[in-house]
Parts: C-alpha cells; structure tokens; sequence
C-alpha cells in the first residue's frame, strides 16, 4: 500500500489533501455511505498535463456500503467485487477527474484511528475510459468521520 495521503493511479502520484466519510441514513436511493478524498498529481507533465489543475476525487454518493455504524472501525475490511451492489444497482466509488470514471473491484480497509479520524485504504480498478485500458489504484490517506447526513427525499 502507498504511504498515507496518498494516491497512485498508473503511473501517477497523487498527495491527498482531504479526506472525509459519513453515514447517509435517509437518501432517495436508500441509506449508504459518502466517502471523499481530494489531491493533486504530483508527477503530471507539466508542458502536456493529463490532469486538470482540478485534481482528482475518489468518492461515493449514498453507496450502499455493507457498512454498519460503529463506535470504532478500526480493522474492518469491505471487498465490493464488481462496480455496484447488484441488490440496488447503486455504483459502489467513481473517481472524477472532472469526468466520473466507474470504479471496480474496490477493498475499502480502515487501517488505524486517531482521534475522530481514520487512515483508510482503499484500492480498486479505474474504468479504461481513462487511460484506454483499465488501470488499478491504491490510496491510503486520513478521513474524518463526520456527522450522520439525510438527503432530502
């Protein structure tokens, strides 16, 4: 695995600069989860950048995670095979590189706690939209657990 706060997507290197996750309890698709992570490349080609000077997020909207609330989610691992919960048809994470690009075959690992936060891992298989064939991922970067959310139904 990368070290923490970062990405590498291919050949390309990402610092992660935010991190965050929470539950979603009331959603029109059902409950789930949003997780969001943000960087920048730090080894694009600065005459001809294949990234945007948006950076890039790896995320998921109200994904229905199997994912139970907890007091603690140190050490708990989540393997999501394929590229949305077959029950709901829900996509589990996208990475937007100002373009949402599907993300398969994802582990989702919450490695250590500090305090509200957590070092979470989480690796998959980005679309080959991106780089024409499909490219595997790591990140491992800190996320703060922020409040329970509902979306407007």
């Amino acid at each position: 695995m990368v070290e923490a706060n970062r990405m590498q997507l291919g050949r390309f290197k990402f610092a992660i600069e935010s991190g965050s996750f929470r539950r979603i309890t009331q959603c029109w698709s059902g409950p789930g989860w949003d997780f969001n992570f943000s960087g920048r490349c730090i080894n694009d080609d600065p005459d001809e950048p294949f990234f945007s000077l948006d950076g890039i997020v790896v995320y998921c909207d109200a994904a229905p995670l199997p994912l139970a609330k907890a007091a603690d989610y140190t050490g708990i691992e989540i393997d999501l095979p394929g590229l949305y919960d077959e029950a709901t048809g829900e996509p589990y994470f996208a990475i937007d590189l100002g373009e949402s690009y599907e993300v398969s075959d994802a582990t989702l690992r919450f490695a250590e706690r500090d305090g509200g936060r957590y070092r979470i891992e989480l690796s998959g298989v980005v679309s080959s939209s991106v780089f024409g064939s499909p490219a595997e991922f790591e990140l491992s970067a800190w996320a703060e657990e922020l409040p329970d959310h509902a979306y407007p139904v």
